[in-house]
């Protein structure tokens, strides 16, 4: 099941080349595998935010920012709304992602 997960992640992710692209990589991985239900929708949002961030806005510094939050085990949502509001332009996309991670709490 791990494998999966990895393979899908990496389908739409890319190459997780550096080493916080691999502890990111380790981390939703485990959560997806390990969470409940709740859990591993939140942490499918917080994954789009990612992707939203580097296919999209291609914004290197707030992706590597947001995954180094992400990896550093602190609270989820928390690090995900920290970043998003200190987005200047945020897309549609993530305006909608900032406020269903805001309704997590």
């Amino acid at each position: 099941m791990e494998q999966k997960i990895r393979n899908i992640l990496r389908e739409i992710y890319g190459g997780f080349n550096s080493q916080l692209e691999h502890e990111y990589e380790l981390v939703i991985t485990k959560a997806l595998m390990e969470e409940d239900f709740v859990g591993k929708h939140e942490w499918v949002t917080y994954n789009q935010v990612v992707l939203e961030l580097k296919h999209n806005l291609k914004d290197s510094m707030t992706l590597m920012e947001l995954q180094y939050k992400l990896t550093d085990k602190v609270n989820p949502t928390n690090a995900c709304i920290e970043v998003l509001e200190k987005l200047r332009d945020r897309s549609p996309e993530l305006d909608r992602l900032y406020h269903k991670i805001r309704n997590f709490k």
